[in-house]
């Protein structure tokens, strides 16, 4: 009104800061009611029935069935699971914290959700959010998902085994250099290191030569580096394709060497069923949500057509067993230490971005995969120098702070359930007997970042 001239400045001032006595109150229904911290779950389950086919040829007749009601809707969500995922989540994070955390919990072989959750509420209050930090932006994540840092490697790793390097592999892994160049890509066209990008190790006194199982273990950027440089960059996007691997926004993973220290946004959930795949021996299912709808018009109930999981083969068995044994490794006696399972085998890997903008650990058992992010939903916080969950901080590592909440995630979720045993190989070492000097590689598990310029493993 003031800027059209029916009222002064001071009386728009005036009335801004006049009380208009309103009596705010959350709404009773709807996803944000829902029962075990699963509103966001919910809200992906109304996202996946308002976008799929399979419930009407269009957006508009998916929402008139949608809205008319009548509809009884059992998913795949698990109580024992999201019970066990949002206490994990509430002792380790506060909502109030300056950054925010994200798990999602998957079983292999099935694709089923077993638990999604958030240390901000559903809401629209302080410290509360409607974005599900643990999905693509099409199902209301956030726009480009969260780079993963060094979770990214099993998928390079994945890739050059199945193209023929044995698990023996030796790359002189430096602790500075620039990426190689030229590198091959799908379409024929070399990605070419015009910019004198360079990538680092954690310390000076970290640098090859590594085998893949050491340099999985302690996350040795320049290592995979030279590995996506020799097999390519087209093995590698193929993997993830199979993998069901894509950005937060949907676009497909970039042909540049920086994605192998995962320098691109994904979220939770994909994250969560690609890891899946290795304990599925190599077979990828995708994400489902929903197991039966039933309907109700009138007296009577039918049953409605819903999404299956779809399964195929993304890597031999022989690959997947390598990897879980190569990823045990890290758990056992690598960056992810803190992270790994007392009771029951696990596998994973820890991430930690440029900046510390962001920490990862995704893992699993042979029966149940998981992925866990914490960090900046604005990427606009450095994880330095901080507290979270009233724990300080000097630097967040994938290890210290997203591990012990997917550790605690998982051990819940799996009391009482039977501890399977992956199909472990022999891997020799062929640099046992160097003497290079390292200093374990404690916590390298930094990621690149998105313009492939210079990265240094923290």
């Amino acid at each position: 009104m003031a800027e059209v001239g029916d009222i002064s400045k001071a009386e728009a001032d005036a009335a801004e800061k006049t009380d208009l006595g309103l009596k705010v109150s959350q709404p009773k229904n709807g996803c944000i009611t829902a029962a075990k911290g699963a509103s966001f779950f919910c809200k992906y389950v109304e996202n996946v029935f308002l976008s799929d086919p399979v419930f009407g040829k269009t957006k508009e007749a998916r929402a008139k069935i949608w809205n008319q009601g009548g509809l009884t809707i059992r998913t795949t969500l698990d109580p024992q699971a999201q019970d066990s995922v949002q206490a994990s989540l509430k002792d380790h994070i506060y909502k109030s914290d300056s950054v925010a955390a994200a798990a999602t919990l998957v079983e292999p072989g099935t694709g089923k959700i077993l638990g999604m959750g958030q240390s901000r509420p559903y809401g629209y209050g302080k410290n509360e959010t409607e974005y599900n930090y643990s999905v693509n932006a099409d199902m209301g994540g956030s726009n480009f998902g969260f780079p993963t840092g060094s979770t990214f490697k099993p998928f390079v790793a994945a890739a050059a085994l199945e193209q023929g390097l044995p698990a023996t592999q030796q790359y002189p892994a430096p602790y500075s250099m620039d990426y190689p160049s030229p590198v091959s890509t799908c379409s024929g066209k070399n990605w070419v290191n015009t910019g004198g990008a360079t990538v680092e190790n954690e310390s000076e006194s970290e640098h090859g030569p590594y085998a893949l199982k050491e340099a999985m273990a302690k996350s040795v950027n320049t290592y995979f580096v030279q590995m996506i440089s020799d097999i390519g960059l087209c093995p590698v996007v193929s993997m993830t394709s199979k993998l069901g691997v894509v950005q937060g926004n949907g676009d497909k993973i970039p042909e540049v060497p920086a994605i192998a220290l995962g320098s691109k946004g994904l979220s939770p959930l994909t994250m969560a069923t690609a890891y899946a795949a290795f304990a599925n021996e190599g077979t990828y299912c995708t994400p489902i949500a929903i197991e039966s709808i039933t309907q109700k018009v009138g007296n009577e109930e039918k049953s409605l057509a819903v999404p299956k999981s779809t399964c195929s083969r993304a890597m031999s068995k022989k690959t997947a067993d390598t990897i879980n044994t190569v990823l045990r490794g890290v758990v056992d006696s690598g960056t992810g230490q803190e992270a790994g399972l007392t009771d029951r085998e696990s596998a994973g890997k820890t991430g930690t971005t440029d900046a510390r903008k962001n920490a990862w650990f995704v893992g699993y058992t042979p029966n149940l995969a998981g992925a866990v992010w914490v960090g900046s939903p604005k990427q606009n916080v450095e994880m330095t120098n901080i507290r979270i969950g009233g724990v300080y901080h000097g630097e967040v590592y994938g290890a210290d702070t997203p591990g012990p909440i997917w550790k605690d995630a998982m051990s819940g979720a799996l009391e009482g359930k039977q501890a399977q045993s992956f199909t472990l190989v022999n891997i020799p070492d062929p640099t046992k007997d160097k003497d290079k000097g390292n200093d374990g590689g404690k916590n390298n598990d930094n990621g690149g970042n998105n313009n492939g310029a210079m990265t240094t493993a923290v």
